[in-house]
């Protein structure tokens, strides 16, 4: 089959044998892949990188996908030849696999069939991101129904993922964004919109135990001091912490409180993946698209991912697309 190799950090297309099929997995034909923040360190061979990939020669990258079934295993009941799937790979240093590959093997557990009214492109778009924000605000944060929380960075991706879904799950949402998100923040249905630029003092917007969740989505914020604006039991979640020194000192400070400081590892769960497919079918879940890209064209199509100016997911066609 064909694949993306990346050799040193750039990618090229070579020829490579098809996965071996364990009996819990599924053999996927890959459709489409999308790229995410997470591909830099990896080809750039970083000690985080190595967290959410293995380091192998060839490297095959890509975690996103949608795609077709063309075999099971013998123990996968729920999954049969020709149903259209999607899904993502494991961020995980055992990870060898790569979605920008024609075929990737995938345990039963951890993809999900694709609604009808899905456009295969939008599947592959529709994992990550999501399910970050459905994992950090449901399951991490445990966000109640008619709850509070504030979303910082809700105009980028896992932001307006996390903006609708928590709507979805019947919460209030206070979001701080760039100026250029305010309006597309507020039309995914925030209730409080607090632009950052323009206001000098964000967290002087913000009153003490407000919140039953943060949700930081950037990382950005300190675990230290953001907790104050928490209520009791409230929760603090941070998906990548930009100062993992500060990180730490918030959970250490919040040991003996009933609030919390937590990280989340996303996981591609297939009920999850039912739950973002139904909400994007009756248009409670809206993911946008910028651009799609062959898959052999790769290059250009990370130097779009890189781009501050993108507006939504970088898809790449891989079916079709060598």
């Amino acid at each position: 089959m064909k694949a993306i190799s990346f050799v040193d950090t750039k990618p090229q297309v070579v020829e490579t044998g098809k996965p071996t099929l364990k009996e819990d997995e599924v053999l996927v034909m890959v459709h489409y892949s999308a790229l995410d923040t997470a591909l830099d360190p990896v080809i750039k061979k970083t000690f985080v990188g190595g967290m959410l990939h293995k380091q192998t020669d060839p490297l095959f990258c890509g975690w996103h996908f949608s795609g077709v079934v063309e075999a099971v295993g013998a123990n996968v009941g729920d999954f049969e030849t020709g149903m259209q799937v999607f899904g993502n790979l494991p961020y995980a240093s055992s990870t060898t696999q790569g979605s920008l590959s024609e075929y990737i093997t995938v345990k039963s557990d951890a993809l999900a069939v694709k609604p009808s009214t899905m456009s295969m492109d939008l599947a592959a778009a529709a994992t990550t991101e999501p399910l970050t924000a459905l994992q950090s605000l449901r399951d991490i944060g445990k966000l109640p129904k008619g709850g509070h929380v504030l979303i910082n960075g809700a105009g980028g991706q896992v932001g307006s993922c996390a903006v609708q879904i928590a709507k979805a799950l019947g919460s209030e949402v206070t979001a701080i964004v760039s100026t250029k998100d305010v309006a597309k923040v507020t039309n995914l249905g925030a209730t409080t919109v607090i632009d950052r630029k323009k206001t000098p003092n964000v967290m002087g917007q913000l009153k003490a135990e407000q919140f039953d969740v943060i949700f930081d989505t950037p990382g950005k914020l300190s675990a230290r001091k953001i907790t104050k604006y928490l209520k009791r039991k409230g929760v603090y979640v941070n998906p990548s912490p930009d100062d993992m020194l500060d990180f730490l000192l918030g959970k250490l400070f919040t040991l003996f409180s009933s609030k919390s400081v937590k990280m989340v590892m996303v996981e591609s769960k297939k009920a999850d993946l039912e739950q973002i497919g139904e909400w994007t079918s009756n248009s409670n879940l809206k993911i946008d698209i910028d651009s799609v890209h062959d898959v052999r064209d790769c290059a250009s199509a990370i130097h779009r991912q890189n781009d501050s100016s993108k507006n939504g997911r970088v898809v790449i066609k891989v079916k079709g697309g060598f």
